[in-house]
């Protein structure tokens, strides 16, 4: 079951690797599949590596209902989001090293280009200390209520969280939240070398260019181009998926 759900989501998690915005073998994303049904990369495979095979059925406590492998505690981070957001369809959790290090700032990025106006203010940080491996409710509920009111939450010394109506747009946003935060580490350092204050674009035009930007309808485009790059370094992912493709056609 959910056969083009599990390939889009370790095509996110490729184009994620291929990005440099994951580390080890830490980090899942997951998509709602029903009530307190959600599935999601299984504990053990790196963002790398993730096959199909690799992607479980869970309940929303980490129990797993369908395929093999097993997941850690910290997948309840993930089930207390859709717990709390039954609206939210995708999320992504990874730890950028820029937005790892953004967020020892506990500060909200400014938008300083015209890429970064697709996040302009919906990037959240959670206002909560580091307080350890999300792998209980109490944990990991602040997230779950922070990423309902932003597509894009940074999380003080660990990562961030997107979301999205489907996996591509969760994974979109983790990327652009990623350039949006290196944008500000050049940005700043800049200013301190050269001694001029750094000015971000208003708030009212970033918010009117997001308008004008998603007008635009960009997703399709862009999670086209990340497919097509992550297709010619990552051909092991799509093979099987085009010969399954090939023998539909051929019945």
């Amino acid at each position: 079951m959910y056969e083009d759900l599990k390939f889009d989501l370790c095509c996110g998690a490729r184009i994620l690797f291929r990005n440099g915005l994951s580390w080890g073998i830490a980090g899942h994303l997951s998509v709602l599949v029903g009530p307190n049904r959600m599935i999601a990369n299984r504990f053990g495979p790196s963002f790398a590596t993730v096959t199909p095979g690799d992607v479980l059925t869970l309940d929303f406590e980490g129990n797993i209902i369908e395929g093999k492998g097993s997941v850690n505690d910290t997948i309840r981070l993930h089930g207390v989001i859709h717990k709390y957001n039954p609206e939210i369809a995708a999320v992504a959790h990874t730890h950028p090293p820029a937005v790892v290090t953004y967020s020892t700032l506990g500060k909200v990025p400014e938008v300083y280009d015209q890429e970064s106006c697709f996040l302009a203010g919906d990037v959240g940080v959670l206002e909560e200390e580091y307080n350890g491996l999300a792998s209980s409710e109490d944990r990991v509920k602040g997230c779950a209520l922070a990423i309902g009111r932003h597509r894009a939450v940074i999380l003080p010394n660990h990562g961030a969280i997107t979301s999205g109506n489907n996996m591509r747009e969760a994974i979109i946003a983790m990327v652009l939240l990623d350039g949006m935060v290196q944008r500000n580490l050049a940005v700043e350092a800049a200013g301190r070398v050269t001694g001029i204050t750094p000015r971000p674009i208003a708030a009212d035009i970033a918010r009117l260019t997001r308008q004008e930007l998603n007008g635009l309808q960009p997703t399709g485009l862009m999670w086209d181009d990340l497919i097509a790059k992550v297709r010619q370094t990552d051909p092991d992912l799509f093979a099987s998926s085009d010969r399954d493709k090939a023998a539909q056609a051929v019945n």
